[in-house]
Formats: structure tokens, sequence, C-alpha cells
């Protein structure tokens, strides 16, 4: 091709290509994926076999349900759940058994022997997070080592149930002796406590029948004060009242005869007609004879008049039209208010009578005895009470009684943890499955571990091809990059032939290139696996 052909594909970018068309490139080294996945696969084959089987045991141990002391018993369970990953434990562990001989420092033995425990702590739902159980569980190749190592981390607790039955035992006994103390201070505090009690009660009694008749005295002599202000008031309106009544007497004695002419037949209309009569009469005399038929008849109704008249005042018309007058209105009322006053004071001296009879009724205490009634309950005892009040108030029979209950209850709780003639005690942490002898490995699956590798290989060889192709996207390697990069159509394409020589030549280096295959084959897989071994990459994943 000419040169300034060259240069412009070159200058050009890569032929754009679809994932169909990159993935027909790539399977045109089918080969060389088969070769590197099969290479691959060998290699890791065989270091997924050369991985020991690891045989699993386990023990599961639930914390009693009976927690005495929650931070005593907290602290206990770290104590033990620690002890039992500690590093003296498992350096005693590993020199026992000689596990991981082929570990170079102890550092790394006990690095992997710590992957190798499990210990699962289960929670109870009821008690804030205190812990209900745990799982130890170990793996090793040897069954029966890992029975053995989990037998000897158990051991651990079987210590502390130990260690926990004999701190019991004397935190009991000390408990017992608190206990019998107590008993003995609050028996004399109960005593003395009875005792003031019944001199306290006996002396509330008598200040309060004290304070009862103080109580009445005060309330006779309040009574009788409100009835003499009561009788006095009474009295000066009595006298008042009595004063007006003279008065209005005065003024009925003096009052003119009423003019009353509501009815003809009483004494006043009688009056006023006579005066009329009279005017009358005086009128006719002057304008009529003594004998004109109206000073006649006038002088007969006048005659007539005089004659009621004097009959109404010899029957006391005069007195009652005197009584109806508005001044002996006035006074009968005056001395009806006078009659209410004078019956109120009469109520009122009745009441004021009895209030001093039932006062002189109630005893008088004297001063002297009064003042003894008072002191009496500090008195009584002299000072040997008053120290011993002092020594036992109330403030510290409370708190005997509280702690009291409190070494009770925790007498209970230790008791459950004690042996007894019945049988030995509760034991804190109780072994619920022993560890066992595994009957089959846990570890690995070695059928997933394939699986893993056939998949690595697969991957490992489209790589390589993929790798191996990259460098022929920019050559022109069919029609179709012809087309591309002289922008004309292929309109025809000349076989490729070849002479009998060129055949001889080409299944010699077919030959020599399958050899070269196998050699490097032959050389890569040792490699891989020595690669394979180091990275720990399926130990890593057979323990999950």
């Amino acid at each position: 091709m000419p040169s300034s052909f060259l240069k412009e594909v070159t200058m050009r970018s890569f032929r754009p290509r679809n994932i169909t068309e990159c993935l027909q490139i790539i399977w045109r080294r089918k080969a060389l994926i088969l070769f590197v996945a099969v290479v691959v696969l060998i290699s890791a084959t065989i270091t997924i076999l050369n991985i020991p089987y690891r045989y699993e045991s386990s023990a599961l141990i639930v914390v009693s349900g009976r927690i005495y002391d929650r931070e005593a018993n907290g602290a206990q369970i770290a104590y033990v759940t620690e002890q039992v990953r500690s590093r003296a434990n498992l350096e005693a562990l590993i020199k026992r058994y000689s596990l991981y001989s082929p570990a170079p420092k102890m550092d790394l033995a006990l690095e992997q022997m710590q992957g190798d425990i499990k210990l699962e702590t289960k929670y109870r739902s009821d008690s804030d997070g205190f812990p209900e159980s745990f799982t130890l569980a170990y793996r090793h190749t040897d069954p029966l080592v890992a029975k053995q190592v989990v037998t000897d981390m158990v051991s651990v607790f079987d210590r502390a149930n130990e260690t926990l039955r004999q701190q019991a035992a004397e935190e009991a006994e000390a408990i017992r002796a608190e206990i019998a103390d107590i008993e003995s201070r609050l028996a004399g505090v109960t005593d003395a406590r009875a005792s003031a009690a019944a001199r306290n009660r006996a002396a509330s009694r008598a200040v309060g029948n004290l304070e009862r008749l103080r109580a009445e005295r005060k309330a006779v002599a309040a009574s009788v004060e409100a009835l003499n202000d009561r009788k006095y008031r009474l009295e000066r309106e009595i006298a008042e009242q009595k004063r007006l009544i003279a008065q209005q007497q005065e003024r009925v004695r003096k009052a003119p005869p009423p003019d009353d002419t509501r009815t003809v037949n009483s004494y006043g209309a009688l009056l006023k007609t006579k005066a009329d009569l009279e005017a009358k009469i005086k009128d006719y005399s002057a304008a009529y004879t003594d004998k004109h038929p109206q000073l006649v008849e006038a002088r007969e109704q006048l005659a007539e008049i005089n004659r009621q008249i004097a009959q109404a005042a010899s029957s006391g018309e005069k007195a009652r039209a005197a009584a109806s007058s508005p001044e002996a209105i006035e006074l009968r009322s005056l001395q009806r208010e006078l009659a209410k006053l004078e019956m109120e004071l009469d109520v009122v001296m009745r009441e004021l009578n009895r209030k001093q009879q039932a006062g002189a009724k109630i005893p008088d205490v004297p001063r002297a005895e009064e003042r003894n009634l008072y002191v009496a309950p500090v008195m009584t005892g002299g000072g040997a009470e008053a120290e011993e009040r002092n020594l036992y108030s109330e403030y510290e029979y409370e708190g005997l009684r509280e702690r009291y209950s409190a070494l009770l209850k925790r007498e209970d709780a230790l008791r459950e943890f004690q042996p007894s003639t019945a049988g030995p005690g509760a034991k804190f942490f109780q072994m619920i499955d022993s560890p066992n002898l595994p009957q089959t490995p846990s570890t690995p699956n070695r059928r997933r571990l394939i699986l893993f590798a056939l998949a690595l290989a697969l991957g490992a060889g489209l790589v390589m091809a993929a790798a191996v192709e990259v460098r022929r996207l920019s050559l022109i390697s069919d029609d179709r990059d012809v087309s591309y990069y002289l922008g004309v159509p292929v309109v025809a394409l000349i076989p490729e032939t070849f002479s009998p020589a060129e055949k001889k030549v080409s299944r010699r280096s077919a030959f020599k290139r399958k050899l070269t295959y196998f050699l490097i084959g032959t050389a890569a897989i040792p490699a891989l696996f020595f690669i394979l071994s180091n990275l720990n990459i399926f130990e890593i994943l057979g323990k999950k």
C-alpha cells in the first residue's frame, strides 16, 4: 500500500464495533480462552483439594434465670467471656495440643486460633440486654482435638460457677450474721417504741381532754360575752322605745278629733253635719221667717243630729274615732315593737342563764397541773429515755427496716446458688449441650469452591483473549475494515491459497505453537498453585 494511505489510516480512529462483533473477535481466540481457563481451573482445583477438612465442635451454655446481682453478675460474665479468648488461655491450649505447629511464631498461631473460635452471645429481651446463652465453637482438622479444645474452654465456665458458689456461701454467712444483729437491734427499738408510744398515747389523751375542756370554756365564754352584748343592746333599745311611746301618748291626748267622713253614722260625720246645718239655719234665719218650711226642716234636722251626737258620745263612738287617728295608730305600732323587744330580751336572759350554768359545770384544771400534762411525754423516763430516743430515731428505725428487707431478699437469691442436703446448688452457667465429637466436616464446601474456581478460570480466559485482541483493533483484518478505511465498497475477495510446502510449514508451526502452549501450561500450573495457596483466597472463602 502507498505510504499516504497508511498515514491516513493510522490517523483515523478505530472502526466502531458493536457488542456482537466484539464477542466474535474475542471468540476467535477460543483456543487461548480454553487454554487459560484449563490452566487456572487445574491450579485452583489442586489448591482446593489441598485445603484440609475442618471439623467444628460446639457447646451451649445458658446463664441461670435468677439474676441476684445484676452488676456483679454482669462483671462475672464479662470476665468469663474475656478469659475464654485470653492470650494466656489460648497459648496453653496451643501448647497442650500442638495446634498450628507449622506456624513460625506464637502470634500467628494465636491470630489463627482466634479466627477458628466462635463465641456467640444471645441476649434476653426482658432484662435490658442481659446475656441469656453462649454458643462456643472451635474448628480443627482433627475432630477429637476440636472436641477436647472446646471441653477445655468450657471448663472456664465451670471454674466460674465454683467461684460464684464460694462467693455466695461467704456472702450468705456474712448476711446471716448481719441479719441477726439487725433483728436484735430492731427488737430493742420495737420495745422502746412500744413503751414510748403507750406513754405518748396516754399523754396525748390527757392533753386532748385538756384541750377539749379549754375549747369548751372558750366557747362558753364567747357565747356569754355575745349574749351580754345582745342583752345590753336590747335594754338600750327598750329604754328608747319607752321614751318614744311616752311622747306619742302625749301627742294622742292633745290631738283634735279626727275628721272621718267615710260613714254617715260615725261621730265625725255627725259633727260635720251639725256644723253644716247650723250654718244653713243661720243663712235661712237671715232670709226667711221662723215659720218658713225650710228653716223649720233644718231646725228639725239639727235636733235629730244633736240627739245622735249625744247618743254616739254615750256609746263610746268618740273614743273609737280618736283611736282611728294617725297618732293612735303610730302609738300602737310603737307599743307592739316594745313588746317584741321585751320578748327577745327575755329569751336572751334565759339563754344567758343556761350558758352560765354550763360553764359552771366544766372543771377547771390548775395551771401547774396543765403544765405537767404538757411536759409529761418529755419528763417520763428521764435522760436515759431521751438518749434512747435520740439513738433510735424514726429515721434510723426505717433505715434498719429497709436494710433488713434488702438482706432477706439477698439471702433468698443467694440460697439458690448454695449446695444443700437435697443436692447441689443451681449453677449460674449451666451447660445445655456438651462439646460434641463432629462426624462430618463443616468446612470447606469444595463443591461451591470448585464452581467459584470455574467462574474464575473462564473470566481469566476471557480477559487474556481480550488483551491479545485489543492490539488488532487498529489493523485491517477483513473486508469491513477495508470498506471503513477506504470509504468504498468491496467488490470481491480473493481466497487465501497455500502450496504443499506452505501447508507443511503451517502444520509444523501449529505443532510448535501447541507444544509451546503445553510447556507454558505445565509451568503455569504449579506457579498458579503456589500463588493461590499463599493468597489463601479459597481458605478464606471456605471458612464462611
